[in-house]
């Protein structure tokens, strides 16, 4: 079969080599192609961690962080397969020895490159499983892994239907650390050793905001807030129209909005002169600064958002209600926020898993903002629990990359 596979990809190759000839956007076109033919400059190197694109790279950061943290004297080697992801990598992981992309998976282009980079641990990232490699890898003695694995219950009807080949494939890996329970029954039923398998959460999970302490400004601000976090064009008039209707029944609730970029800060301060509200910039307040007497604090400083996420009764995820792709909802999960958000969450998939549990809300529109912000502003128990839920995702899920290490150490042993 890996004979097949082999022949089977050397031939897609020379027929898609005109294309990644032609490909646009990789800024050093010849060491892209020279690096996906296998024909590069290769250097030992003791760890080779692959992720395929911009998604993947971003997720094991932290992870790419401690390893080069909890392994100062071994060398890394980084490589991505798209150049979007080879970008992201350059820029937030200049600690690596090496990035570069990964060569096609025929035998004509990975030959050299593993026989020159000879890693003593390879490590892939979710899904990217290259049958030939791994097999190759396998005979010249490296150990392979997979990290935060992942496999959507869509891909696994293809993979399931061949079982009869993944699982050979799957043999030739050391161990598979999957991102949930379900990932990992699915990797099981496509013939992984359950022996090999485990959970290990999500590396988009292990963020640590616990150093975050609650500065002054928002402890001063009496009455509940709503707080409305990265908000894009569009979305501050619909959010300010939902406040003005919901201070006819709770008189003393405040409205933190905070624009996501900072050059709409004066646009979104005239939107709030506009409907007459009373308000106070962020910038402007001080320890004598009387915010009860303000309906609106505008947060118009960077890297205060946080903060605002320990005293929020309710939080609306921005950039949702437009299709802009959202916006991260781990921080204030992980301050216990009631959440809600619009319908355009594309960015942040396991948004999902928080409308599953019951633990955030979908709005769609200003007239469903009211009715469910003022649900949970009148009935704490439920708001509470909402909270609790969003939090329990976030520490059901944390560790993960604590996890990964250690897996790495029974690998290679000390730093």
């Amino acid at each position: 079969m890996l004979l097949l596979y082999n022949i089977l990809s050397s031939v897609i190759l020379f027929f898609y080599l005109p294309l990644l000839l032609l490909k646009k956007g990789p800024e050093d076109k010849s060491a892209f192609i020279r690096e996906r033919l296998g024909i590069s400059n290769y250097a030992h190197t003791d760890i080779w961690v692959h992720a395929v694109s911009v998604g993947e790279t971003i997720a094991c950061m932290p992870f790419l962080k401690k390893l080069k943290k909890d392994f100062p004297g071994r060398k890394i080697t980084f490589s991505t397969t798209t150049y979007t992801g080879q970008k992201i990598a350059k820029e937030k992981f200049p600690e690596a020895d090496r990035i570069m992309y990964i060569p096609w998976d025929s035998g004509l282009c990975i030959s050299r490159a593993i026989g020159s980079i000879r890693p003593k641990l390879f490590i892939t990232i979710e899904t990217e499983i290259w049958p030939l490699m791994i097999s190759r890898l396998k005979r010249s003695g490296t150990k392979i892994i997979l990290l935060n694995g992942r496999i959507s219950p869509r891909s696994f009807n293809g993979y399931k239907r061949a079982s009869f080949f993944m699982k050979k494939v799957l043999s030739d890996m050391d161990h598979l650390l999957m991102q949930s329970k379900g990932d990992a029954e699915r990797i099981l039923s496509i013939g992984a050793d359950p022996g090999k398998a485990g959970v290990m959460g999500n590396f988009k999970f292990d963020l640590h905001f616990g150093d975050i302490t609650a500065a002054g400004w928002i402890n001063d601000i009496n009455g509940r807030i709503f707080l409305a976090g990265s908000t894009h064009k569009g979305e501050d008039e619909i959010i300010l129209d939902a406040f003005i209707t919901l201070l006819d029944a709770f008189p003393d609730l405040k409205l933190v909005i905070a624009p996501r970029h900072p050059e709409r800060f004066n646009d979104v301060e005239a939107l709030i002169n506009a409907r007459g509200l009373s308000y106070i910039k962020r910038s402007d307040i001080n320890s004598s600064s009387h915010t009860k007497l303000f309906s609106v604090i505008l947060l118009d400083t960077v890297g205060e958002l946080p903060i605002a996420f320990s005293r929020s009764a309710v939080t609306f995820i921005g950039g949702s209600l437009l299709p802009y792709g959202g916006h991260n909802i781990l921080e204030p999960a992980y301050w216990s926020n009631p959440i809600i958000f619009g319908p355009h969450m594309e960015n942040f998939p396991f948004h999902r898993d928080f409308l599953d549990s019951s633990a955030a809300i979908l709005v769609m529109n200003s007239s469903d903002i009211v009715k469910n912000v003022t649900e949970l502003l009148n009935n704490p128990d439920i708001a509470a629990a909402m909270g609790s839920r969003a939090k329990a995702i976030v520490d059901e899920n944390t560790g993960a990359v604590e996890k990964a290490i250690e897996l790495v150490r029974r690998y290679l042993g000390a730093a």
